[in-house]
């Protein structure tokens, strides 16, 4: 027989304390929400009004990381927060992975990326 509490409705329901401070932030950039792309202003437009990530979402078809990502760097643009960008590893020769590259190196030396000097196609015959 499981033991567990039964879960709480109310708990579920509950606001999240920071949505206020969101939505309170978001209905104050009006201005500045008009200028985003047509789907960054329907998430902002969307937050200002109440709705919450999971809602939007779902309305838009994508994931509830996306939704709160845009909402962050909206957030971030209207109340002046740096967003410091996220390095991430690639494919390919790339040693040095993320913002700026550092293709051309490889655990065999170095390729050479200038392209050949003659790049014409040789002729048929």
């Amino acid at each position: 027989m499981d033991q567990r509490p039964a879960p709480d409705p109310a708990a579920e329901s509950a606001p999240d304390p920071t949505a206020n401070e969101t939505t309170r932030l978001l209905a104050g950039a009006q201005s500045y929400i008009r200028t985003l792309p047509a789907q960054e202003q329907h998430i902002a437009s969307s937050a200002a009004n109440g709705s919450p990530v999971w809602a939007i979402a779902q309305e838009l078809g994508i994931s509830d990381a996306a939704v709160a990502r845009t909402l962050d760097g909206v957030i971030a643009a209207v109340t002046g927060r740096r967003i410091n960008p996220v390095e991430t590893g690639g494919l390919g020769a790339d040693t040095d992975p993320g913002v700026t590259g550092g293709y051309g190196a490889t655990g065999f030396g170095d390729l050479d990326t200038e392209p050949m000097p003659d790049n014409t196609e040789p002729e048929e015959g």
